[in-house]
């Protein structure tokens, strides 16, 4: 046991991964800690938000760590950090859009979501005790193989943040404001890019150094281009904001 188990490729695959659940560990608790500024309460559910919808890779990210150190996380463990905290990244995420969006709607839609997020929760926390491979098995030391249960739940998850990610988006770059508009189009490519990355990352069953490389960068941007949707530097802001103006000829 030890790193040495790895090839080169899952050791790529275990750095990439680490890097990318660390920057957004990161941009989440940065996001989350706006709160005690602004006390909206929407900070701490849009931090939550993107730290829990990042853990499906926790479990890789996890076990690599204990195979640095001559251990291994126990199958129970790498998917329940892989899945548990799915339907809290989507209740946090959902209830922010919502709160910010469309008040009027927020206790319809927030009733909604926990009664078929807390049915699942409950089931998946069920099944997991009863016997893992309920819920999936570990195929290679930084991979696993879901059963349809929670697949489809990733699936509606990423279709949800998705689309209400980028309905959040352009809404922002419709704005009159230009710096609203322009943390909107980086939120765009946010959910673009973590959507684009999810979805390469479930197709590909064996990876090239390529496409694991591609795809990791493709995640740790999504993350990079979250926190610029809320912390755009200012001199990013000015500039951007300069360029857009007419140009007087």
């Amino acid at each position: 046991m030890g790193i040495e188990i790895l090839s080169d490729i899952q050791k790529l695959q275990g750095i990439f991964t680490l890097i990318f659940i660390i920057i957004s560990l990161i941009i989440g608790i940065r996001i989350l800690l706006k709160y005690f500024k602004s006390k909206k309460f929407e900070h701490i559910t849009l931090g939550c938000s993107w730290i829990f919808l990042t853990t499906g890779w926790l479990g890789s990210a996890v076990n690599f760590i204990f195979i640095i150190f001559n251990a291994e996380l126990p199958e129970f463990y790498f998917l329940l950090l892989g899945n548990a905290f799915l339907p809290i990244a989507i209740i946090c995420w959902l209830y922010s859009i919502f709160h910010i969006l469309h008040r009027n709607l927020e206790k319809k839609a927030m009733t909604v979501v926990l009664s078929g997020c807390i049915p699942y929760e409950i089931g998946l926390l069920v099944l997991l005790g009863i016997d893992s491979t309920f819920i999936g098995s570990i195929e290679s030391p930084l991979n696993s193989n879901l059963t349809l249960y929670p697949l489809i739940f990733q699936v509606i998850i990423i279709l949800t943040t998705l689309i209400t990610g980028i309905y959040f988006s352009l809404k922002s770059i419709k704005s009159d404001n230009q710096e609203i508009k322009w943390r909107g189009i980086f939120l765009l490519i946010a959910f673009i890019s973590l959507g684009i990355g999810g979805i390469m990352d479930a197709l590909f069953s064996t990876y090239t150094e390529f496409t694991l490389i591609l795809i990791r960068l493709i995640l740790i941007s999504s993350s990079i281009e979250y926190y610029l949707g809320f912390f755009t530097p200012k001199f990013l802001l000015n500039w951007l904001v300069k360029e857009d103006q007419p140009k007087n000829i």
